[in-house]
């Protein structure tokens, strides 16, 4: 077994040691978890709801500890960290409500008597984690997937293994008769093996282009189901018409929370000339007010001085900020850099931190061909008066998973979230989420069905 440690990016003070478990250990773990899946799988949704309420319960008695966590591990500002709390109970009060309309059975037309669609639990879901939004990205997947009648194994990010720790314990404790979901700290090694059990049933990953790659090519060979929301380029378009007040509080929002560090960030900011000049002036004065986190190491912090050099290469030309502090903290201060000419190179790169890439184009035909250049689709935006227009742009033209007309986007349990392109496939929240990991089982009744055609065999 290997070991590692968290590190406080805002000091580079070590946190904690921990050491990876072994395949024996995580073997046992998807033993036990399969045996809890088999007596979880027949609870009512009645008592699944009463359980994923009592988690949301846990998790508001525990959101000053989680949030601190989070803070230390990987610099989250702690009112952010307390918001993503409060989003994860809000999501597990939703589902336990909702799932049973969601699953419930329906009819359908067939050469039967009567034929209905049911929809079954899969069995134990690995859970592949990353470290920008510890809780949040674990409930997304684990509420929906809890109340279909799904287990959970988890591997969360070593950033932030503490976070996990603390998830681990709230469900420990959550349900003394069966453990929902088990924390299995593992390397990339044992997390292969993991996947190949056949006892697991399917793999969700949240993560880079790259890992979503690599998961995806050991899924496809075990043939696993698999969901993947990877990475993003998001493009937010500013017409001529645009309020532009509202357009720039939005986007130096969209681009700073969570120090710019999240999938669908925006990170392209696409201007129409015309307007382009009072923009980048109102957006600037925005992002100077914004208050930041740390980025989440000192390897980030790296990557992003190497990155604003590179869109400085393409062409760009620093606006804001443009330069890290020296000291031992991982931190990066707002940065906006604008392009007066379009570089095809700008759109592949994403960049995970406080920096905006202002992008200057003719019109409305070259901001929509600009914005689909990235092989990334999974969000983005567009800011206009003529809402009518800005629907059909982001119904027809705009090729991403997750449009919004003059506002940012927001995850929310209500609505479905994934990506196109080198952002992933599959979706989580919503009613399209929950399907993800439950088999749609048809179940015929013998007998004849006049109003049918003469059924076939395969």
């Amino acid at each position: 077994m290997s070991s590692f440690t968290t590190v406080n990016p805002a000091t580079g003070d070590v946190v904690k040691t921990f050491e990876h478990l072994s395949w024996e250990k995580s073997k046992k773990a998807i033993d036990d978890a399969h045996n809890d899946f088999l007596k979880w799988r027949k609870y009512s949704f009645e008592e699944r709801g009463d359980v994923l309420r009592q988690l949301a319960v846990a998790l508001r008695a525990h959101k000053d500890e989680i949030a601190k966590t989070m803070h230390l591990e990987m610099g989250k500002l702690l009112e952010e960290g307390k918001a993503e709390v409060e989003k994860c109970a809000t999501t597990c009060d939703y589902f336990a409500k909702e799932a049973k309309n969601m699953l419930a059975n329906q009819a359908a037309s067939s050469p039967y008597a009567r034929a209905e669609v049911t929809f079954q639990p899969q069995g134990v879901i690995f859970s592949i984690m990353p470290w920008n939004f510890p809780l949040w990205q674990v409930i997304r997947f684990a509420a929906p997937a809890l109340m279909a009648g799904n287990v959970i194994v988890l591997k969360h990010a070593d950033l932030t293994a503490g976070t996990s720790e603390v998830i681990g314990k709230i469900f420990n404790d959550l349900t003394p008769e069966i453990k929902l979901l088990r924390n299995c700290q593992v390397d990339h090694e044992v997390a292969e093996k993991i996947i190949a059990d056949p006892r697991v049933r399917g793999v969700t990953f949240t993560g880079s282009s790259s890992g979503g790659r690599a998961v995806a090519t050991t899924a496809a060979k075990n043939l696993k189901k698999i969901v993947l929301e990877l990475g993003g380029s998001d493009a937010y378009l500013i017409l001529e018409d645009a309020d532009l007040d509202l357009a720039a509080k939005a986007c130096a929002k969209t681009r700073l929370q969570n120090c710019g560090q999240s999938c669908v960030a925006g990170k392209r900011f696409i201007v129409v000339q015309k307007v382009a000049e009072n923009f980048i002036k109102k957006m600037t004065e925005e992002m100077k007010k914004t208050e930041i986190a740390p980025l989440a190491s000192k390897k980030f912090q790296a990557t992003i001085i190497s990155q604003v050099e590179k869109l400085k290469g393409w062409g760009g030309k620093v606006v804001l900020g443009g330069s890290a502090p020296q000291g031992a903290g991982a931190f990066y201060p707002p940065t906006a850099v604008v392009f007066e000419k379009n570089n095809p190179e700008i759109h592949k790169e994403e960049v995970f931190g406080p920096v905006a890439s202002i992008i200057v184009v003719k019109d409305e035909k070259e901001a929509v061909e600009v914005a689909n250049s990235s092989p990334y689709g999974l969000g983005g935006g567009l800011f206009t008066k003529d809402v009518s227009r800005g629907i059909a742009l982001a119904e027809k033209e705009l090729d991403a998973g997750f449009v919004v007309v003059n506002d940012f986007v927001k995850s929310d349990p209500r609505i479905p979230f994934g990506g196109v392109k080198e952002s992933g496939y599959g979706r989580e929240l919503g009613h399209f989420g929950i399907m993800e990991f439950v088999n749609i089982k048809t179940v015929g009744i013998a007998g004849e069905n006049p109003t049918a055609a003469a059924g076939q065999g395969e």
